[in-house]
């Protein structure tokens, strides 16, 4: 490792929220060593213990003088938090991992997707950026076609899961779901996601999108170093509780197989294809829920273009879209510096 640090401390910052919980726990399973563990969070969340690998940790307030101990600091928090403090744990040697917005698109911070683009990590500490959860799932699926067909244009639907908000979302999801069975639609507002679809995810941003929209469309561009590339987002919130799925159509540049491509998924480390269209079994958000791979099913030929493909992604958005992927970035980065 290019750090001078001496033991492998990490830092979770946003400890107790979902993101972080799930930082927790994939650390917990994974081989990265941690000698020390320090979770920071919000005032109201200070206090609470958490146990990793055996031991108990008690949860302390965010303070940025833990930095200058650490390897590994992982951000989940709030996007202000991270534009103001990234930099300053990356000062103090740490690899920072940022789970934010702040950084994506910063032409000096890598986004990383480890299937991808590792290579876009240098050699010295400093901010990497963890794409969007929609983003992580939708590359990892598009690298393959760009890799054996070529890729040239995509349309892709995403539908995204209430825990892709947060704990507070997620809970007025389950209150307002119950409301509706117990006392009928009228006693929940019309625009809560209870029973309900929301096309507009995020800010208003540009061209008509709303922000998921926008960042999807720059992330894939970049992550696949691809400017040019033509890409077109819709980005629904849907009353699922954990997993996003994603409908998508590609235009390939050399003809594409669908019984090729199933091949090529199925021997791609970190995919499972699950496609079988006689018996109907097709990945979905439970199905898919606390499990680590990107999954792909009702894969076919679109016709709408003279090469194309059609087909259907899902992914925990809390692991493979955040937590997991920021694990297997620091564990390829622990690796890198043993070789």
């Amino acid at each position: 490792m290019s750090s001078n640090k001496n033991t492998e401390t990490v830092v979770i910052v946003g400890a107790t929220g979902l993101v972080g919980s799930a930082i927790i726990s994939t650390l917990e399973r994974s081989h990265l060593p941690v000698d020390k563990l320090i979770p920071l969070a919000s005032a109201r969340s200070a206090g609470k213990s958490i146990r990793f690998r055996g031991a108990e940790y008690i949860v302390g307030g965010f303070d940025p003088a833990v930095f200058n101990s650490a390897r590994w600091v992982f951000f989940s928090g709030k996007d202000g938090l991270s534009k103001d403090y990234c930099p300053v744990a990356a000062n103090e040697g740490a690899w920072v991992i940022d789970n934010s917005g702040s950084f994506r698109m910063d032409p000096d911070c890598p986004l990383v997707v480890p299937e991808i683009n590792l290579d876009a990590i240098g050699k010295e500490p400093g901010i990497i950026a963890n794409p969007n959860c929609s983003t992580i799932q939708l590359a990892v699926v598009l690298a393959k076609i760009r890799d054996q067909y070529g890729l040239k244009r995509v349309i892709v639907s995403t539908y995204q899961s209430a825990s892709g908000v947060g704990r507070d979302y997620l809970n007025e999801l389950i209150k307002d779901s119950r409301t509706f069975l117990e006392r009928g639609p009228g006693a929940v507002e019309k625009t809560s996601l209870a029973f309900n679809c929301h096309p507009a995810i995020g800010s208003k941003s540009e061209n008509g999108r709303f922000g998921e929209e926008t960042k999807l469309e720059k992330e894939v561009r970049k992550i696949l170093n691809d400017e040019n590339l033509k890409i077109i987002a819709t980005a629904v919130r849907v009353p699922t509780m954990v997993g996003h799925g994603e409908s998508v159509v590609v235009e390939t540049e050399s003809q594409a197989r669908p019984d090729e491509f199933r091949e090529i998924l199925a021997g791609s480390e970190g995919v499972e294809v699950l496609d079988d269209f006689e018996s109907q079994l097709f990945p979905t958000p439970r199905q898919t829920e606390n499990t680590d791979p990107v999954w792909v099913g009702r894969i076919r030929s679109a016709g709408i273009f003279e090469n194309d493909l059609a087909f259907w992604v899902v992914a925990d958005n809390l692991l493979k879209g955040a937590a997991l992927n920021a694990v297997q970035i620091a564990a390829a980065l622990y690796n890198r510096g043993k070789m």
